[in-house]
């Protein structure tokens, strides 16, 4: 269950931190961690573990793709679980993302149940390939 995850929340906007916390929250999450940035996030991401990430693309100071190569590229945090968060109007930018290997992202607007669902989703993909 997810009641048991680390999730991190990465967006510049804090009323979509605040919605997707929410969402997790109503899902049995408790343990969430948010970034108002990517380059904060690495910091965060860097100091203690977290099983899933969930980040917005578009940020200043490191967007959701810089920061989700440079997790990658990380030996310690490489494995984490990401999904990134992206508008309708980025959509072409999911190749890059599945390049950098996204593990699943969430087109905006989204409603509960397809954050729920992608959520769901990414964890039972890590459950099955262990």
């Amino acid at each position: 269950s997810i009641s048991d995850k680390a999730i991190l929340i990465v967006d510049d906007m804090d009323s979509m931190r605040q919605l997707l916390k929410a969402i997790l929250r109503d899902g049995g999450c408790k343990n969430i961690a948010e970034a108002s940035n990517g380059s904060q996030a690495l910091e965060l991401a860097k100091s203690r573990y977290y099983d899933l990430i969930i980040s917005d693309w578009n940020m200043p100071k490191m967007d959701g793709l810089e920061f989700l190569q440079s997790v990658r590229l990380d030996d310690k945090i490489k494995d984490t679980l990401f999904l990134m968060v992206t508008s309708e109007s980025e959509k072409e930018n999911v190749v890059k993302a599945i390049q950098a290997r996204v593990d699943g992202y969430v087109i905006k607007p989204f409603t509960q149940i397809t954050v729920t669902k992608q959520v769901i989703a990414t964890f039972a993909k890590q459950i099955r390939f262990e």
